[in-house]
């Protein structure tokens, strides 16, 4: 006959064992290796949502993995949609060394700089949104990565379109798609996409030639000068780049951010280096970075008149 402590610890076993299996469940959810998420991915006809992790140190990796990856909702609703990938770059777990090899090839492969970093991708490994923590629980962020979805959709019908005109017609659909995957966060650089638009707006007048070209043009002078060290070549040769991005008042910003990024830490030109944020800020007021620029160079200021009491 079963007594009372015999009940007891059989109950206390049997909530273990369910606990034990749910949390077995759930880290089932999630695939780590890359090659077999990608087949499962094709094979199921799904995206896959890679989890860049730091789980054992980075906080709001832990706070995204407690407030959403944890929660019923997102594991009974986010498989359907998406295969789970997991890649953990832990400080104190030791990972078996294939899986460390294949994380870090792919933390550069993607760009990864900060952790957590979610990217969404097709079953080819192909990005096609970016994004991080987000507050507000499960719900909220699946309906945020849906919104990315949604765009991803949208730009493949563009793409789709776009194949059926010629010309700066051509140009424009294509020019739409790309626009709803960069507003996805994606880091991608559509070079094949932007090339056949550089290709089509030959002379420029429809906008779209600089707006692709002058990017890989500010791309090569940055590579240059992590190369040579020389900054008054650099600040040239994006001077000469201005007049071409009139039309494109954004790219006017990043040019002239970067002259003073170039003038204030590298040469340590700071009166130059502040005429270059205020044109920056002018170029393109209205944008985020144009807003930011109000208050930060509002605040450099105040620190030179504090520093010259």
């Amino acid at each position: 006959m079963i007594n009372r402590k015999q009940i007891v610890l059989l109950s206390l076993s049997l909530v273990f064992l369910l606990t034990s299996s749910m949390a077995l469940a759930a880290e089932g959810l999630w695939q780590t290796d890359f090659a077999a998420a990608k087949a499962k991915a094709e094979k199921e006809h799904k995206l896959m949502l890679i989890d860049f992790t730091g789980s054992d140190w980075c906080g709001w990796c832990k706070k995204l993995k407690k407030e959403v990856f944890s929660k019923k909702l997102f594991q009974e609703q986010a498989p359907k949609e998406y295969i789970l990938v997991e890649l953990d770059f832990p400080q104190k777990t030791k990972l078996d060394e294939k899986l460390t090899a294949q994380n870090q090839a792919l933390a550069k492969s993607y760009g990864i700089s900060g952790y957590p970093s979610i990217v969404l991708a097709d079953a080819k490994g192909v990005e096609l949104a970016r994004t991080g923590y987000k507050a507000g629980g499960p719900q909220a962020y699946l309906d945020h990565l849906n919104g990315f979805v949604e765009n991803y959709k949208q730009a493949q019908i563009l793409e789709k379109e776009a194949n059926k005109l010629a010309g700066i017609e051509k140009a424009k659909k294509l020019d739409q798609a790309i626009a709803l995957l960069v507003a996805n966060g994606s880091k991608r650089t559509y070079d094949d996409l932007s090339d056949e638009i550089i290709a089509l707006d030959k002379d420029g007048k429809a906008g779209l030639r600089p707006k692709y070209e002058l990017p890989k043009k500010i791309t090569a002078i940055e590579s240059q000068l992590k190369q040579d060290k020389d900054f008054d070549k650099a600040v040239i040769a994006l001077d000469e780049l201005v007049p071409q991005a009139k039309s494109v008042p954004s790219l006017q910003q990043r040019i002239y951010l970067f002259q003073a990024g170039i003038l204030i830490k590298g040469k340590g030109d700071k009166v130059k280096g502040m005429e270059r944020l205020q044109l920056a800020q002018k170029a393109a007021p209205d944008t985020p970075t144009g807003q930011q620029l109000i208050k930060f160079i509002a605040r450099m200021q105040q620190e030179e008149t504090g520093a010259d009491k």
